[in-house]
């Protein structure tokens, strides 16, 4: 595989760094302080557009002043640990005495405010120099820029670029054209990374097609697009176009590639070989998550368009694409999704269960619920399950409705017997209760107390006689014995599932 021309061709000294000579000067003064002692600010934060020559700063420095690297990106929620870990060892020499060690935090702008104060406490104590670079160095937290000196890079000019690049196309031995590296110099936008880049693929692809891949480039693309360059086309090339200007992870591209191809190849063997392909990807994805190096997001890229793209004979006339049923089936069951997991926690809470247990005590309830609509009523009431979750374990709206009915009436009998509990019906606006219903009990309840809840009064009254009663209680002393019975006397007995089911 050949070198990306821009490690190929990264500068390995600061003067070879272009058009920054007085940021430069900043960066060389402050790094002369740690050679021969401590200076004042002990991180460095070097702030400007991508693609301008931060991180070729700070790997040219460490080569001349002789730094080990240690770069970390501070989007990755380990970062705090990292950086821990990482001066902690940087407080020693390599085995040779020689090497002090540099730490590099990339993309400084992402780093979460909640992070930041410990950032800052690990530069207070840094015993070696910190480099932070940022495209916005005033989205940095405060707490960690006024620690750190801060260098301003400025925009490259499209001659700067231009420069950049003939020197390039020199070392090469290879031509193009004068025009074509003038488009590339301005298409880039002071980016000399993205020039760098661009130089490379075009001269990969062909000269006589330089504008058309430069063109594609700014089309921004949408998912049926993207598969029609990874599925149309059996040139490896064309199939890794397809991901530029396309806004989605390579995750998600990863199931819509997936998803697609049994339609494409009609070869038992040709799918196998595509699939193979995925499965490539797959791994390099999985190991991008769990290592933080997603540098291994381009090889997985790779192996999702190219390999794809020439894993065998494909269909021929109009290509139809489909959404992954992965993303369909969650989109469609995530509400459903989020009513289970609540039943699950009421269960785990009120019957002090593992979370297993209450799957399999859920599963249990919804046969009780579709058969059972008395004992259902109680299994809500005791839960205070809401509208939805009624539904959900009923599977069917009109049983919901009777039980829901049917767990108000609960709650005027429990009411009755001093058995507090507080059911919330969603959805229904809020009634009060008049003075002279709640006087007066009637002797038979029904469903057609549904609506009715307990008066904001009411609530207060009985909250204040139960704190008198508690209040009064802890003055007696009598045996543990003794006090729990009569507690339970006082208060009312607490409620269990059991209570709720006897009749």
């Amino acid at each position: 595989m050949d070198i990306p021309w821009v490690e190929k061709y990264r500068p390995k000294r600061l003067r070879e760094i272009v058009n920054q000579r007085q940021a430069l000067e900043k960066v060389e003064a402050w790094i002369k302080q740690w050679v021969h002692g401590t200076p004042k600010k002990k991180a460095l934060l070097l702030a400007g557009p991508p693609g301008s020559g931060k991180t070729t700063t700070v790997y040219a420095l460490a080569n001349e002043y002789k730094f080990e690297v240690i770069e970390l990106n501070a989007s990755d929620e380990r970062t705090f640990e990292k950086i821990r870990r990482y001066l902690d060892a940087a407080y020693t020499m390599d085995i040779f005495g020689r090497r002090r060690k540099l730490i590099f935090l990339d993309e400084a702008d992402n780093i979460e405010p909640s992070g930041a104060h410990e950032i800052a406490k690990l530069i207070d104590r840094a015993r070696n120099p910190i480099i932070m670079a940022a495209n916005k160095y005033w989205e940095v937290p405060a707490e960690i820029r006024n620690k750190a000196e801060v260098v301003e890079y400025k925009r490259l000019t499209q001659r700067d670029i231009m420069q950049a690049l003939f020197r390039i196309i020199k070392a090469e031995g290879i031509f193009v054209p004068k025009e074509i590296v003038a488009e590339i110099a301005k298409r880039a936008s002071g980016d000399l990374r993205a020039a760098i880049n661009d130089l490379q693929t075009v001269v990969a692809g062909g000269i006589e097609d330089a504008r058309e891949v430069l063109a594609y480039r700014d089309v921004e693309k949408t998912i049926f697009q993207a598969l029609g360059l990874i599925f149309g086309s059996d040139n490896a090339k064309r199939a890794k176009m397809a991901t530029w200007n396309l806004d989605m992870t390579p995750d998600e591209l990863l199931l819509w590639v997936d998803e697609n191809i049994p339609y494409i190849y009609y070869k038992p063997e040709d799918i196998a070989e595509a699939y193979n392909a995925i499965s490539r990807a797959d791994i390099y994805l999985g190991r991008a998550k769990r290592s933080g190096n997603y540098g291994l997001w381009k090889y997985a890229i790779d192996m999702m368009t190219a390999g794809v793209a020439v894993s065998g004979v494909k269909k021929k006339g109009f290509l139809k694409f489909y959404p992954p049923k992965t993303l369909r089936m969650l989109k469609d069951t995530k509400e459903e999704r989020g009513i289970r997991d609540s039943i699950i926690k009421k269960i785990m809470k009120q019957m002090h269960m593992s979370k297993l247990e209450a799957i399999e005590t859920m599963q249990i309830f919804k046969t009780i619920f579709e058969n059972n609509l008395d004992v259902a009523a109680h299994i809500a009431v005791f839960l205070d399950l809401g509208d939805k979750e009624i539904e959900f374990l009923a599977g069917d709206k009109e049983k919901a409705t009777k039980i829901k009915g049917k767990t108000l009436s609960i709650h005027r009998k429990l009411k009755k017997a001093g058995i507090e509990i507080k059911v919330e019906i969603e959805g229904e606006p809020s009634k009060e209760i008049e003075e002279e219903e709640i006087g007066e009990e009637p002797e038979e309840e029904t469903a057609e107390a549904e609506g009715e809840e307990v008066s904001e009064e009411e609530k207060e009254s009985k909250e204040i006689e139960k704190e008198i009663e508690e209040a009064e209680w802890e003055k007696e002393e009598k045996p543990k014995k003794e006090e729990k019975i009569d507690k339970a006397k006082k208060k009312g007995k607490q409620a269990t599932l059991f209570d709720f089911l006897k009749k």
